[in-house]
């Protein structure tokens, strides 16, 4: 969906349809031209803005003032990231920070403009975009990014776009789910429950330290911005209470038990949104543990952890690594195990509401199983570093 207005803002919200080939005489107006122009450039900038990972190369960025590029941190960091963005039309991401457009057999060349005020806790450069809270103009969304951008050829006209972050979460598919409870025995752990006509999108990663930065500088709170750009790729350990305002702030709440079980657990059938349910996966790659390294270790005390184990699920002895997605579900969320203890909200067994198994237990621990939940007390002395993530019900 793109709604195209020059002189005014233009929103970006879905994928627009690459097949369009605008045509135009010489004679038409100005103004025409460029509506054109843009829309042919709308798949550069949407590549640009979705896929910025791909436009890096080997030997990283040239803008560590802005962002830094480390080894540890997946590429996916680099997708739908206002940073990379400025860094980008800032020209520490290639030489040449400008979009080719051709058309009709001419070029022309399309380039943002730094219309925007200096966020000093970031640096003293003029910003390429503004985060924006929706809905805006009378437009649906809750966040995004606002961009200018002229070609060299018109350079008098100023287009605006509003980008919305398109990358950050994941559909899950309307279906027959299964929450494990911690207080039963045998058959009565499965509580079967079903999301059909709901529309839910649950978020990939863990809410990071730079998205908490983005929306404490919405909501005033610049003074308590993280500076150092080497954890904006960490997971955000912040209370309870700030978990529940940053996901509100966006129009999302903190992921529920039930959603994450659901997220994690591959289906005995994926095409069946019926499917019964008659036993559930212990992992998300596997349906028997046994046959994992997780059993493995279990059984022998000297089991050697793999690069490919740490992949699957960051336990104890594993390096770093942040924004992977080695560790992806059936349905796009990462990190179901290992990696960092999430806090989730657990409607039926509110006690239960930590996913536990963590880059801070053993290989053989016994809580690197799907299902397996305990209690987490944020005021405890003895507490480890608990990440989030949040969810969207969207209604159409």
């Amino acid at each position: 969906m793109c709604i195209l207005s020059i002189g005014s803002i233009i929103y970006l919200f879905f994928r627009p349809k690459s097949d369009l080939k605008p045509r135009f005489k010489k004679s038409v107006d100005t103004q025409i031209v460029i509506s054109h122009l843009l829309q042919a450039a709308l798949p550069k900038i949407q590549h640009l803005w979705e896929e910025g990972d791909k436009f890096i190369k080997k030997d990283g960025l040239s803008c560590p003032q802005e962002i830094i590029f480390d080894k540890k941190v997946g590429r996916s960091y680099f997708q739908c990231q206002p940073h990379f963005w400025q860094c980008f039309w800032e020209g520490g991401v290639q030489k040449d920070n400008f979009l080719k457009i051709e058309m009709h057999g001419e070029v022309y060349h399309l380039r943002a403009r730094s219309n925007f005020p200096i966020i000093q806790t970031y640096s003293n450069s003029s910003r390429f975009y503004k985060i924006v809270k929706g809905p805006l103009k009378g437009m649906n969304f809750h966040y995004g990014v606002m961009v200018d951008f002229y070609f060299d050829e018109f350079p008098d006209k100023t287009l605006s776009l509003v980008l919305t972050d398109t990358c950050r979460d994941t559909f899950l598919p309307e279906k027959i789910y299964a929450h494990v409870l911690q207080e039963k025995k045998s058959q009565e752990r499965l509580f079967l429950w079903d999301n059909f006509n709901r529309k839910i999108f649950i978020d990939k990663f863990y809410v990071s330290n730079q998205m908490v930065n983005e929306w404490r500088l919405q909501i005033g709170e610049e003074e308590k911005i993280i500076s150092d750009r080497l954890k904006w790729p960490l997971p955000a350990i912040i209370s309870r209470k700030e978990q529940v305002a940053y996901c509100s702030f966006w129009g999302k709440r903190v992921l529920e038990a039930e959603l994450f079980h659901a997220a994690s657990m591959t289906p005995i059938d994926l095409k069946d949104p019926l499917n019964s349910w008659t036993n559930i996966p212990q992992t998300p790659w596997q349906r028997d543990l046994s046959k994992t390294f997780l059993g493995m270790a279990r059984i022998n005390p000297d089991y050697q952890l793999t690069p490919l184990d740490c992949q699957l699920a960051q336990v104890e002895g594993c390096n770093e690594k942040y924004f992977s997605t080695d560790s992806v579900t059936w349905m796009g969320m990462n990190y179901s195990l290992g990696f960092y203890p999430e806090v989730l909200k657990n409607n039926l067994e509110p006690n239960n509401n930590l996913k536990l198994s963590s880059r801070f237990r053993s290989a053989e621990s016994e809580v690197h199983e799907l299902g397996y939940l305990t209690q987490w007390r944020e005021n405890s002395s003895s507490e480890l570093p608990v990440a989030f993530r949040c969810y969207e019900e969207v209604s159409l």
